[in-house]
């Protein structure tokens, strides 16, 4: 392999490169050209809108208008070696431009002049009036109406804010505002804008009983530099039964519907609760949506899937997937799909779930007693989840496989590729009580290809499988090693089930260990019990003796 030779300006040997808002800076490696390099910031390949963006070329933009200074690392490595690295400190001031404050109240007039001795009356008439940088302060109480978003900020003018008043409580409410029987529409719904943030509200009691997709916040269309942040979204309702129709409730959803994109997304620190969501999920993001991250955000208590990523559900070209994302420190549980009366078919509440989307990284979730895990997969058949990591997650206690990768059928769905899967900690998933149905830790579905999965910790419940593949594949097509595998909660063997074009479990016992290690190529895994550092925390990790 070559070494890689990087070249940066000389002030980056040994200071910060300090960067205004929005500021771009060009990086370059030599020695493998271009293509052999990835770029990351703090990690994460791509970067996200938070910390910065890098494309492939190593051309980093600065975050827009951040609230607070950004010091982050970039990164450019080999892409045949990750160890084969160089850095450089990277600063971004905090700068926020101010434009005007506007007030709404309950109490006030959309004749009066928006100040906080006359506020307006109504959500809608404060965002039809706002410019770049403005700011428009909710003030508490319960605002009875869907809010359309149709005015963008700028990057020289700043972001418009729509916020609750520090210290108060917005209520955005959408009880009987639900008549028409088809459509789709956001309690906030942000349609083809740029620069706009939405921060803090309860949005709550929008229901359908028909064909009519209800949304608390919806963003739309085309557009870049859009915040969702520190909501509290609760009963978003789908109520429809199958005979009436496919109705849908979503928590958030970001749609990029046009071949232009929807880029540089955030989706940070909101919590989403008691949904119905019926066929959708309570947070989505999904179609032309490019450079987008899901961090710090609690999905709990609903009945289908939680955070998913999305691709070919618009025309299925290639433009039409998620990608470029960054899905990190979220906690998603409680999820059952036991009680969805929209859905036709059986089906697993996943906690996240990459359904087509790409290039996408999974990092620090904690992902616990749902119908299943960290998914990866496409429902098209023909086409694949493709060049997704999933590192340092915590999945436990899901009734289903804790980590799935690769299609549910043969014919009727994709699959996954190019994906990575390590040093996450597995434990006491596969509990669901089904005779027969072994789905494991770790569950390896049809289509999977160039998939490695290593440096994992897999603590196996009461049925003990640890690694379950059903289907048949090429023995290259998963790499897995260095693995700590174990049992716990009853089960007095660790298993593997493992089917391949050369091993068809041809009656060897499912607890030989050395039989699954030549049928996958399994290199460098144990059979050990890991220590316990803190079962009952948050934060709780495994580690090996």
């Amino acid at each position: 392999m070559a070494m890689l030779l990087f070249l940066a300006p000389a002030a980056l040997a040994s200071e910060c490169l300090f960067l205004k808002s929005n500021e771009a800076h060009q990086f370059h490696a030599t020695g493998a050209g271009s293509a052999g390099v990835v770029w990351m910031v703090d990690g994460v390949p791509g970067g996200a809108p938070a910390i910065g963006i890098i494309d492939d070329q190593g051309r980093y933009i600065a975050p827009a208008n951040v609230d607070r200074a950004v010091n982050v690392t970039v990164t450019a490595a080999s892409a045949n070696d990750f160890g084969d690295t160089e850095s450089w400190a990277v600063c971004n001031e905090a700068f926020v431009r101010s434009g005007d404050t506007h007030h709404v109240a309950t109490i006030g007039s959309d004749t009066d002049q928006g100040t906080s001795d006359a506020p307006w009356r109504t959500i809608q008439h404060a965002v039809d009036q706002a410019e770049p940088g403005d700011t428009i302060l909710v003030h508490g109480g319960v605002y009875n109406e869907a809010v359309t978003i149709t005015r963008s900020g700028s990057a020289k003018g700043g972001y418009i804010t729509l916020a609750e008043a520090p210290g108060e409580s917005a209520i955005i409410d959408g009880t009987g505002l639900v008549r028409q029987p088809f459509g789709m529409r956001g309690l906030i719904t942000l349609a083809d804008v740029s620069y706009v943030r939405v921060k803090d509200f309860e949005i709550r009691n929008y229901k359908s009983n028909s064909e009519f997709i209800v949304v608390g916040v919806l963003v739309q269309g085309a557009g870049e530099r859009i915040e969702i942040r520190d909501n509290v979204i609760h009963q978003i309702e789908a109520n429809n039964i199958p005979a009436r129709g496919n109705a849908n409730g979503l928590g958030i959803a970001v749609y990029g519907q046009t071949e232009l994109p929807l880029r540089n997304i955030i989706v940070d620190g909101n919590e989403l609760f008691n949904l119905k969501t019926g066929r959708s999920e309570a947070l989505t993001i999904g179609g032309n949506a490019e450079g987008w991250q899901v961090t710090n955000n609690i999905v709990r208590d609903s009945n289908f899937i939680g955070i998913d990523a999305t691709g070919y559900y618009i025309d299925g070209a290639e433009y039409d997937r998620a990608r470029r994302g960054w899905i990190a420190e979220n906690a998603v549980y409680n999820l059952s799909s036991a009680e969805n009366q929209a859905l036709t078919m059986v089906a697993a509440a996943v906690g996240i779930y990459v359904d087509g989307g790409r290039h996408i990284t999974i990092e620090r979730n904690r992902v616990e007693a749902n119908d299943g895990g960290i998914w990866l997969l496409s429902e098209h058949p023909g086409k694949n989840t493709s060049n997704v990591i999933v590192r340092n997650n915590l999945v436990r206690f899901n009734r289903d496989a804790g980590i799935l990768v690769g299609g549910y059928d043969e014919a009727q769905s994709g699959g996954a590729n190019k994906c990575t899967i390590v040093h996450n900690t597995l434990f006491r998933n596969n509990s669901r009580d089904v005779p027969g149905i072994h789905s494991g830790e770790l569950q390896i579905g049809h289509h999977a290809s160039d998939i490695r999965f290593e440096g994992n910790i897999l603590l196996a419940g009461p049925k003990g499988y640890v690694i379950t593949r059903f289907s048949p594949a090429k023995p290259s097509s998963v790499t897995i090693g260095h693995n700590h595998y174990s049992t716990s909660g009853g089960s007095d063997r660790t298993r593997w089930f493992w089917v391949d074009r050369n091993f068809y479990n041809d009656g060897r016992s499912e607890d030989d260990f050395d039989a699954f290690k030549a049928a996958s190529g399994d290199e460098g895994s144990v059979v050990e019990e890991p220590d316990v550092l803190d079962i009952n925390g948050p934060e709780w990790r495994w580690t090996a003796n």
